[in-house]
């Protein structure tokens, strides 16, 4: 073990009660670095001087200073009773073991303090496997592409083993590859011993939690992480299976015959082993396990339940059915295909299908997440500011592999059978990773490129030996010493790497980078060089890329993988640093997927690269985007505590690509969503003081800009005046300014500033929204200050609040909508309500409603109104003096506005029918 690495391990040990909940300064950190040298000295007859210490600083920096948020629980109110609390609680035995693993595998602190607590929050949604049945659950897990959900519902296993759980079963991909990889990970997570065979000694091998000091755990597998080593009735039959003494465990394919094998086996069983709890987690839950046939209606609109899913489904849903007590908790990235369920879908002899109308966890990521937002930043979002790492490349011009192409395509470049320019220089960009990791001393990890480019096997042998060839004529010139080749090297370090690490340094992805020197990368490259393969990785592929034989073999790899579908979801690619991606899915999930290089790069995100087209990057964009706006949603049904089979999903399209499968969305509806004739209101509201000053400042700022306002104006239609005050004739812009410039809680999705702001300025180029009245209704609460005038605040009861947010239902008064009518449109407005009361059977109302407000205002479509609420402070919590601003806005309709189209599910679509 070399000096810093002592160092850095050493001084861990020291700073691991000093974290504690919190993340750890850079400073605290080298403090305790620096005082750990002088012993680590001794033991090594080494003095480290101050760039050493700097080094073992950085490496921890990846593990102290991580921060990561909470999990976003959702859930239904039908619940199994409350059961997960004290004693039961706290960690037992088989996650003790995993987190002690975890640590040992260098896990940050902050992070296996969420995949405590998350993991906890799930299980208190399954029930007690304790409780006499029957019960049935269905759950949904919302993790991000590459960025521990293994490790999460490794988690959940080792929890649900120590409640009680007996039957666990792993739905792991549909390829031979991924269930084996996910069967091995549950052997070093959960099992504790080697499935592929025995020891010398005749025994079970141990391995990962296996190796720990602490009480031998009792439990087993019917399947083995050989490649064969699928579920297997034979086997099964002669098995020991008793799960009242122990937990069994197995991961299977999603395979229809696999699943069908499985379910005629648990029939057979006796009745007390089926009724043993069962814990079903469905991995990639999204891909096979959705129902994608055409489930016909009723007369009176149900199902018909005379009806057969698609046979994966149908397996699922058998399986949970044969036992008397069941969970369901599916994992995934992309869980488009899982809330565009119907969630009302029923099938006799099959029971409901899996919309997750128990609860929805949406986890939350460490601040390093090298994710979609961040290496490719939003498209709805100027200052979103995406990671150094996209190098474009032109595929149309190279035309190498062209889009479309078909398995007889046969690659070339000008004539010639070898790689293009653009993969020549992705390949010498990852030759140069592997040589600046190894000078940073990351000596013994993996290190992975990724070229992807088609679906075709036969496409891959052909790319696979035009890299192979390339890499031969890079090897033998850096082995040759080449000046030519070496100067091509030095300069994209110097014009490349160096300019990306430095933009790099001042973010979260610059924790634990070591600045290292071209001679220091250069004196590695023919080791490096020499150390790198070329593998294939697709149908025919007999092995996957091996990382774990490498692992306990003490070895590293260095590995160029060339794929297409074993490349496109859950497989993962150790260390990977360099990605050349050409592939084309037309499909938000499918694309998203495809992304293996997302993940975490603690150490050498900087070094990471990714070629691709600038479509690519656009898309990719796009993505990110929708991911974030989905989860913006989640957090948003979260706060305003409602249920997921009472709360909608909607989700913007794309010119291009599709959501999901048309099979898998086909009781989704599209619909235009726009601002014209929308009433924002909202009803998530910051309660903290610094938001709430920062909000009061912007808003007192332009009021004071417009001038005097007109005090207590006339309501239209003959009603009492209004109190409060009034400006007219406001600019377009400077609402837009505004709505840009208030912060508004990321829950707050319906009212979101910066969109209302980007629909104002582009309606304006059509000489629309131009001309805006500004309202501040006062009422009955404390006196605040409002734009330099003293105003009654008005108030408004929470219906929920935390710490530093505050809910109400609404914070409109009706009437205020209509300030801005004049007689005549507001006695049309009401006219036209009551037509429609009348049609509906209602008794006529008293006042417009406000969707009638909004089209009489659409007369004249360059006039917006904007309501401001200073709502009493003490509503929210807060000392008296600067009001909370509640902000609505209503938009005139128009013929001309723009509009987004986005997919609606089910239950939205209930909602604005």
């Amino acid at each position: 073990m070399n000096p810093v690495t002592q160092l850095a391990n050493t001084a861990r040990v020291a700073l691991g009660p000093r974290a504690g909940d919190r993340t750890l300064s850079v400073d605290e950190i080298r403090a305790v670095v620096s005082a750990t040298a002088p012993l680590v000295a001794l033991t090594t007859g080494h003095s480290l001087g101050d760039n050493e210490i700097e080094a073992a600083t950085r490496d921890l920096e990846a593990l102290f200073v991580v921060s990561q948020g909470p999990s976003i629980q959702l859930q239904n109110d039908q619940l199994p009773p409350p059961w997960y609390l004290g004693e039961r609680r706290r960690p037992g035995d088989y996650l003790k073991r995993y987190l002690q693993k975890l640590a040992e595998d260098n896990w940050a602190p902050r992070a296996l303090e969420v995949l405590e607590e998350s993991t906890a929050e799930v299980m208190e949604l399954i029930d007690d496997p304790m409780r006499p049945g029957p019960w049935d659950w269905r759950g949904l897990v919302v993790g991000n592409v590459q960025s521990g959900k293994t490790a999460h519902y490794a988690g959940l296993i080792n929890r649900a083993a120590d409640a009680g759980y007996r039957v666990i079963i792993v739905l792991a991909g549909m390829h031979n590859v991924l269930r084996r990889q996910t069967q091995l990970r549950l052997d070093q997570d959960f099992l504790g011993f080697d499935t592929a065979g025995v020891s010398g000694s005749g025994g079970r091998r141990p391995i990962g939690v296996g190796m720990l000091p602490g009480p031998v755990m009792l439990v087993d597998s019917l399947t083995t992480s050989q490649l064969n080593g699928d579920f297997n009735r034979t086997i099964a039959q002669n098995s020991n299976f008793a799960p009242g003494e122990r937990p069994f465990i197995f991961v299977v394919k999603k395979n229809g015959g696999v699943l069908k094998n499985l379910n005629r086996w648990i029939a057979r069983l006796p009745a007390p082993s089926r009724d043993a709890p069962l814990l079903v987690i469905d991995d990639e839950a999204d891909q096979a396990s959705p129902d994608t046939g055409d489930q016909g209606f009723l007369a009176d609109g149900s199902f018909d339940e005379d009806y057969d899913p698609k046979r994966i489904n149908g397996e699922i849903r058998k399986l949970l059915g044969a036992f008397n007590r069941s969970v369901y908790v599916g994992y995934t990235a992309t869980p488009f295909a899982n809330i565009m369920i119907h969630d009302e879908r029923v099938a006799a002899d099959y029971g409901a299908d899996l919309f997750p109308s128990t609860f929805i966890v949406s986890l939350s990521a460490p601040d390093d997440y090298f994710g979609p937002l961040a290496v490719f930043g939003r498209d709805d979002d100027a200052d979103s500011v995406a990671l150094p790492v996209i190098r474009h490349l032109d595929q149309t011009a190279e035309d190498w592999i062209p889009d479309p192409h078909d398995k007889t395509l046969r690659p070339v470049w000008h004539g010639q059978s070898r790689v293009p320019p653009s993969l020549s220089a992705a390949m010498r960009s990852f030759v140069i990773a592997c040589a600046a990791r190894s000078a940073r001393g990351q000596v013994s990890t993996h290190r992975t490129m990724l070229v992807h480019v088609s679906r075709f096997q036969d496409v891959h042998d052909l790319v696979h030996a035009q890299v192979d060839a390339e890499l031969k004529l890079l090897r033998n010139a850096i082995a040759a010493g080449d000046p030519v080749e070496l100067t091509r090297l030095e300069r994209l370090w110097t014009e490349d790497f160096m300019p990306t690490t430095e933009a790099m340094l001042a973010t979260v992805f610059g924790r634990s980078v070591r600045q290292v020197s071209w001679s220091e990368v250069a004196v590695r490259l023919p080791e490096e060089i020499d150390r790198i393969q070329v593998a294939v990785a697709n149908g025919r592929s007999r092995t996957g890329i091996d990382y774990d034989a490498a692992d306990a073999a003490g070895q590293s790899l260095s590995v160029i993988v060339i794929g297409g579908d074993k490349l496109s979801r859950g497989l993962t690619l150790e260390g990977l640093s360099t990605s050349y991606f050409l592939r084309i899915s037309r499909q938000y999930d499918s694309l998203l997927q495809m992304g293996r290089w997302f993940g975490y790069r603690r150490g050498y995100a900087d070094l990471c690269r990714l070629y691709t087209t600038p479509d690519m990057e656009a898309w990719f964009r796009h993505l990110a985007t929708v991911n974030e706006d989905l989860r913006a949603q989640l957090a948003h049904m979260k706060i305003t505590l409602a249920r997921p089979k009472d709360y909608g999903f909607s989700i913007a399209t794309h010119s291009v690509m599709a959501v999901t499968a048309a099979n898998k969305r086909r009781y989704a509806v599209e619909r235009p969503v726009s601002y014209a004739g929308e009433g924002k209101i909202q009803t998530v509201q910051f309660r903290d003081t610094d938001n709430v000053l920062v909000n009061a400042a912007a808003i007192d700022g332009l009021l004071e800009e417009l001038g005097e306002p007109q005090t207590d104006p006339p309501r239209p239609g003959g009603r009492a005046a209004a109190v409060g005050l009034i400006w007219h004739q406001v600019a377009g812009s400077q609402i837009a300014a505004l709505l840009d410039s208030v912060a508004f809680p990321p829950e707050s999705t319906d009212v979101d500033g910066r969109r209302m702001g980007v629909y104002i300025t582009t309606q304006l180029t059509r000489g629309e929204l131009t001309d805006w009245t500004v309202f501040v209704p006062a009422g009955t609460g404390a006196p605040v200050s409002v734009g330099g005038h003293s105003l009654r605040s008005v108030r408004r009861s929470p219906i929920a609040s935390t710490d530093t947010r505050f809910i109400t239902k609404s914070i409109l008064s009706p009437l205020d909508e209509a300030i801005d009518l004049t007689d005549d449109q507001y006695r049309r407005a009401l006219d036209a309500t009551n037509r429609i009361l009348e049609v509906e059977g209602e008794p006529p109302a008293d006042r417009p409603s406000g969707p009638q407000i909004r089209i009489v205002r659409g007369d004249d479509p360059r006039r917006g109104l904007l309501l401001l609420y200073p709502i009493d402070p003490a509503n929210a919590g807060l000392e008296p003096g600067t009001p909370v601003y509640g902000v609505v806005v209503s938009f005139p309709s128009s013929p001309t506005a723009t509009a987004e189209w986005r997919l609606e599910n089910s239950v939205q679509q209930r909602s604005t029918s």
